[in-house]
């Protein structure tokens, strides 16, 4: 099975100069998560929710600045490929191209899924042992700033709401992009500043989805996927009685496939004592997330590790040396800075490598 067979044709494509008030609209209506952005009929983007909820940016905005770098797959690549290319960026759609990066088509998570299921390779383990776990919560009263910036620093689609311990409902990215975006489409821009900052301010109760569809611990994957599938949604809180263990996703689904398919995520870092707060860690993984991803639109990428080493401190204030490691089907290739933000160290030293990589090819 390659991705030319498994791929269908896009309900929704931007064009680069499109206005991202008028794409939204269209999101919602057609009901997708992810549009790719093409000049020429070339690919150049992709823009997703998961990326709008990251930032807040004007609705008059083009398109282009506001997409994700290029993911994508070839024609040619075979469903192992396909796979590997779905675990190591968690993509909800993949786009596929030709030789000439002219958008063919686009793969869902939900069509590798049900390609497995159908086809008897899921693993016959229970939900409990996939999930995601212990889950992140809120209650119905927390605000949707809290669940916005609960989604971005630990990079995930969505938060089961708790009530007194009890499951109440769910919210997902869809639901605070909607929430932010869509409403104020419609508005003039005066009135904008004071809608999002409401929205922001209201209660998670306001926008959450209720009844929730879950799936039990001792469900089977099989089973789990038959769900997902059957009421077209990308994930559920697993439940051990009236307690949430977990969330399960498609992206646990293609997790359990590591040993057939012997996956392995080539993203590696070395964090230093000073980095392993939390919220650094989360927005450090972000940033190599999507750097990887980027890179992988000029080459196949078999490893990328990034060690960092602090140094002496200036004002209480550590400066960070990091040193970028990628490993690629033409060669490998290193690029080091320093800065005392890690963040800042890590964009500049795979800029150095993208525009190595460019050269190379």
């Amino acid at each position: 099975m390659s991705a030319s067979e498994l791929m269908a044709n896009v309900s929704l494509v931007a064009s680069s100069n499109d206005k991202l008030r008028d794409i939204l609209n269209k999101m919602r209506e057609a009901n997708q998560w992810v549009v790719p952005v093409v000049n020429n009929k070339k690919l150049v983007g992709i823009l997703s929710f998961k990326e709008l909820i990251r930032r807040r940016v004007n609705l008059e905005t083009r398109v282009i600045n506001v997409s994700s770098p290029i993911i994508s797959l070839s024609k040619k690549d075979d469903f192992t490929q396909v796979v590997v290319k779905f675990y190591t960026t968690k993509a909800r759609a993949i786009p596929v191209v030709d030789d000439s990066r002219n958008l063919l088509g686009m793969i869902t998570r939900e069509t590798v899924i049900s390609y497995l299921l159908n086809s008897g390779q899921l693993d016959t383990g229970k939900a409990r042992e996939y999930m995601s776990s212990p889950p992140v919560t809120l209650t119905a009263e927390d605000s949707v700033a809290k669940a916005r910036w609960s989604m971005v620093r630990d990079n995930i689609s969505r938060i089961p709401i708790l009530e007194e311990k009890k499951l109440v409902g769910i919210v997902t990215t869809r639901d605070i992009v909607n929430a932010l975006y869509v409403p104020l489409s419609e508005k003039k821009r005066a009135s904008i500043l004071n809608e999002e900052e409401r929205v922001m301010a209201s209660p998670v109760k306001e926008i959450m989805n209720s009844p929730v569809i879950t799936v039990t611990g001792s469900e089977s994957l099989k089973q789990v996927a038959e769900k997902l599938l059957k009421n077209k949604i990308s994930g559920a809180p697993v439940m051990e009685g009236d307690f949430v263990s977990g969330v399960i996703s498609g992206v646990d689904i293609i997790k359990s496939l590591e040993h057939k398919f012997q996956l392995s995520m080539p993203i590696e870092a070395k964090l230093t004592t000073g980095l392993r707060n939390k919220e650094l860690k989360a927005q450090l993984d972000g940033v190599l997330e999507r750097y990887l991803s980027k890179l992988e639109k000029f080459v196949d990428v078999n490893n990328f590790r990034v060690s960092f080493k602090e140094e002496a401190s200036s004002q209480g204030r550590p400066l960070y040396r990091v040193s970028v490691n990628i490993s690629t089907k033409i060669g490998n290739f290193v690029a080091n800075d320093s800065d005392r933000d890690p963040v800042a160290a890590v964009k500049r030293a795979v800029d150095i490598l993208e525009q190595r990589l460019i050269k190379k090819n």
